[in-house]
Formats: structure tokens, C-alpha cells, sequence
């Protein structure tokens, strides 16, 4: 074999460097996708999602007008959503695995900047806490965009060191576009700027100027969304004001949801190794914070502040694209406190320990807010009902604002070959996310043709219960009797009875049938 085609056979230096470089972020991607999606599919639908399934699970023309109305911020997920449908169907794996997907993203760009600020032990442990942080493991199980906005924040994070450290403009370029896109995926993601800013003053580096001029790009790219998205501010008056409860939400409930011990370990080690860090005058550690602190800090600041002094729009969760941040800060308190290699992964071990039970929780067929049991009862309709037999829902409930019908938004497949008595006029219609139901008398008088109607309603409850959301939002449980509601005393009127029940966790599914 001559010298040339010897050559020819062997890839390049600089191609196998740059391999070799990719090999970890990639195995950090992959493994974090692996993570996330593990049990994914086991909670049940609950009403967050069954909206991002009643949007998406419609026409493009009927999606564009609902979005001209409500939700356009949800706009380019539902978008994206709606394809998806159309390619793999519904079901809670398919809606939830974008999401995990996302969160490899996520991890593979945490790592690779992780990696340029301070090296490889760094950007392994960054990785390593991204993967369990409560609050990304729960973006993996839901079917919204929360774990696509903490992906975007990783990725544009480190587009932005990248332009820092390069002379190409290109770079720059690319920073603007993905700021823009992380707006139109999320319109919160927009203050990250400010936070880039604070970064680009503090961090020694040329051609400042270029990142005005990309955030400005950015601006004018993503203000026509962004002034769609403020008109449709009306959407977010149900939070209620800020309170005594702000503390704990930012201190836990924003990155830790349910892992207290966690969210506990996690302050220690950052403030040990804040001091560790003044102490020896580590310029490495100087570099991380430079990025983590204002990333973190600053969008806290800003909506806090509107929120304070305008209407509140602070819920702990859609502060999700600062989770990289915190996952940097943590990574930089192990690795100067732990110097070698046994300690680093025993502390990694141990907040792996602290952050399970908040994992496994997340994983439960009643693991959603308020414990909400749509698909259980969706398995339930299709494990027992018969084609042809006749469905309504109880129109309203205590714990949720819109009729239990968003259980058939949520779960379409099980109900397609029941005749739906209840249904009133289609979300499209009315420009609505959700169906609306037909009043109980008109269900009853359509049930005439029906032997067995199946009624998805309100569990029976003597006495009233509550459970308080991460995002201070109270469901409230009232006491409720199905034989006592208007629905059920129509029904028996056209001679219907109760011959089996199956209750689940706030919900129950009631077999009636016509008496002979």
C-alpha cells in the first residue's frame, strides 16, 4: 500500500480530537435522556397536559386561531406538538418523550460548557447533577415545554461563552437566533439577556459590541411574538399575589419540588464552597460563577420585581431555564470541596441518595399535582366499556376549572368508539381549549338510546380536603356524592341505575344502566 493511500485511510488528527472531544457530552445526552424517560409514561395525564393535547390535536388553520386568542407563549410548543401527534400518536410515552429528549440536549450542552469553564471533572459532575435535579426530572414526565426552555437556556448558555471566546461572528449570530427561538418557546427565557449582559461585563473577552448587537437582533426577531404573547397576558391573573411562601418556593420548590433533604444539601455545599473559593482566590471557580451567578440571580430579580411592584407573575417552575445554572453551581461547590477523585463521586453518590425519593415520586400513577387520575380513568373506560355504550362527564368539578371531559382531550383513544352523550360545541369553535358539555337534562334525553351509559365524575367525598401546588395554587376538594348531582338525577329519571362503580384518586368511573 503506497504512503498516500496509507494516508487516506486514517482520519485526520484534528478529526479524531474533535471525536474524542464529542464522546462525552453525546454519552451525557444520551445518559440523561435515559434518566429522564425512565417510568416517564407512568403518571397519569393531568390537566396541564391534557391542554397541551386539546391544543395540539387539532387542524393547523384551527390551531392558528386558537393561538391569535389564548396561549400563543404555548405557541411553538403546541406547534411542534401537533406534528408529533400526527407522526407517533397520543399516549403519555409519546407525549412525554420530546421531554426527555429535551433533557439530553440539555445535559450535552451543560457538559461541553461545563468542560470549557474548568475542565473535564467539572463538566462530569455538572452533567451528573443536571440529570437528578428535581426540577428537571419532572420536566421529563411532562408534556409541556419546561424541559425544552431548560435545554434552550443550556445551549444558548453555551453558545454565548463560546462567541466570548471566539473572533468569529458566526457565533454571535447563532447566539441572537437562539435567543429568539427560546422567546417564542417561552417568553419568560427572554430576561436571560440581562443576565447574559451581566456576564459579558464581568468576563474579559473582545468585541463586547457584538453581543449588543446580537441581543438587539434578537429583540426585534422575537418582538412581534412577544407582543402577541403581552396582549394574552390576561392568562396568568390566577396566580395569586406573592406571600409568605416566596421564600420557600425559590429556596425549594423552583429547582427542588419534594426534595427537601436535596434542596438541603445542595445550599451547603454551595456556600461551603463559595467560601472555599474566596479563600484560595480560585480564577476557574471565578470563571463558573461569572456565568451561574448571574444566570440564576437575575431573572429571580426581575420577575420578582415586576411581581412586587405590578402583578404577580412568579411561579417557581417557569424559572426552569436557570436549572443549568444551579446544576454549575453545585458541580463547582463539589469539585473544590471534594479534591479527589473517591470524594467527588461519593458526593455525588450521596446527592443522588437525597434526590431518589423525590424521583420516584415523580413516577407514580399519581404522581401530577394534586394527584390527578385522567389516565387511570382513560384505562379504566377502555379495559371495561363495550363499542356503542354511551359516556358523559360530569361538567363540573371542585378541583379544576373545566369540566372532567379533559380527560377525553387528554386520552382520545379510549373513548373513540363510545357515543358521547354530554358533548355541547368543539373547542375549535369556540376558540377554546376545551369541549363543552351539553346540559345534564339534554345528556339524559340523548342517553334514550342507550342501554349503558358510563359517567366519569367527581369521587364521592364526605368531607373536604386540599392540596397546595408548588405554585401556591389551592385544589380544593369539596364533599361530593354522585347520586346527589344533576347529571346522575337526570339519568335516573329516564330510568337509568347505578350497577358498578370503579373509584380512583379524586375521580370515579359509574356504570349505569337502563332498568328493565
Amino acid at each position: 500500500m503506497s504512503q498516500t493511500a496509507e494516508s487516506a485511510t486514517v482520519p485526520p488528527q484534528r478529526y479524531r480530537s474533535r471525536v474524542a472531544r464529542s464522546i462525552l457530552p453525546l454519552g451525557a445526552g444520551v445518559l440523561a435522556t435515559l434518566i429522564a424517560l425512565a417510568g416517564a409514561w407512568i403518571p397519569s395525564f393531568w390537566w396541564d397536559e391534557a391542554a397541551t393535547i386539546a391544543a395540539a390535536d387539532r387542524t393547523v388553520p384551527e390551531l392558528g386561531e386558537l393561538l391569535g386568542r389564548i396561549d400563543a407563549v404555548h405557541g411553538a410548543y403546541y406547534a411542534l406538538m401537533h406534528y408529533w401527534f400526527d407522526l407517533v400518536g397520543i399516549s403519555e410515552l409519546t407525549a412525554r418523550l420530546p421531554s426527555a429528549v429535551a433533557i439530553g440536549v440539555g445535559a450535552a450542552a451543560l457538559v461541553q460548557l461545563a468542560r470549557i469553564l474548568a475542565g473535564t471533572r467539572f463538566a462530569v459532575v455538572a452533567g451528573a447533577v443536571f440529570m437528578i435535579l428535581p426540577r428537571v426530572t419532572w420536566a421529563a414526565t411532562e408534556a409541556r415545554s419546561y424541559a425544552m426552555v431548560a435545554a434552550a437556556g443550556a445551549v444558548t448558555g453555551l453558545v454565548l461563552v463560546v462567541a466570548l471566546r471566539s473572533t468569529r461572528r458566526l457565533w454571535w449570530l447563532l447566539y441572537a437566533l437562539l435567543i429568539a427561538l427560546s422567546t417564542v418557546l417561552f417568553l419568560y427565557s427572554a430576561v436571560l439577556v440581562a443576565a447574559h449582559a451581566v456576564t459579558v461585563a464581568v468576563t474579559p473577552a473582545r468585541r463586547r459590541w457584538w453581543f449588543l448587537v446580537a441581543a438587539t437582533g434578537a429583540g426585534l426577531l422575537a418582538a412581534p411574538f412577544a407582543v402577541l404573547a403581552i396582549s394574552q397576558s390576561r392568562q396568568v391573573r390566577w396566580v395569586p399575589p406573592l406571600d409568605s411562601t416566596v421564600t420557600q418556593t425559590i429556596l425549594v420548590e423552583q429547582w427542588f419540588p419534594d426534595a427537601v433533604w436535596f434542596a438541603l444539601c445542595c445550599l451547603v455545599l454551595v456556600v461551603a464552597g463559595a467560601v472555599a473559593s474566596v479563600w484560595r482566590g480560585d480564577a476557574v471557580a471565578g470563571a463558573v460563577a461569572a456565568v451561574a451567578v448571574p444566570w440564576i440571580l437575575v431573572p429571580i430579580a426581575a420577575i420578582l420585581g415586576y411581581s412586587a411592584f405590578a402583578s404577580n407573575i412568579y411561579i417557581g417552575r417557569y424559572l426552569i431555564f436557570t436549572t443549568p445554572a444551579v446544576a454549575l453551581l453545585v458541580a463547582l461547590a463539589v469539585v473544590l470541596l471534594f479534591r479527589s477523585r473517591v470524594g467527588v463521586v461519593v458526593a455525588v453518590l450521596a446527592l443522588t441518595a437525597a434526590a431518589l425519593p423525590a424521583y420516584l415520586a415523580q413516577r407514580q400513577p399519581w404522581g401530577k399535582p394534586g394527584g390527578m387520575d385522567y389516565s387511570t380513568i382513560a384505562d379504566d373506560v377502555a379495559a371495561r366499556a363495550e363499542p356503542g355504550d354511551c359516556v358523559a362527564f360530569q361538567p363540573s368539578v371542585s378541583w379544576q376549572p373545566t369540566s372532567l371531559r379533559s380527560v377525553e382531550q387528554a386520552r382520545p383513544d379510549a373513548f373513540a368508539d363510545l357515543v358521547d352523550i354530554g358533548f355541547g360545541e368543539p373547542a375549535a369553535d369556540l376558540v377554546s381549549l376545551w369541549d363543552s358539555d351539553a346540559p345534564p337534562d339534554l345528556a339524559a334525553a340523548r342517553a334514550r338510546t342507550c342501554d349503558v351509559v358510563w359517567v366519569v365524575t367527581d369521587g364521592d367525598r364526605a368531607t373536604a380536603s386540599e392540596y397546595l401546588h408548588p405554585a401556591n395554587v389551592w385544589w380544593q376538594f369539596a364533599p361530593f356524592r354522585f347520586v346527589d348531582s344533576d347529571l346522575y338525577r337526570a339519568l335516573a329519571a329516564e330510568g337509568f341505575v347505578v350497577t358498578d362503580r370503579v373509584p380512583e384518586n379524586h375521580s370515579q368511573l359509574v356504570r349505569m344502566e337502563r332498568a328493565d
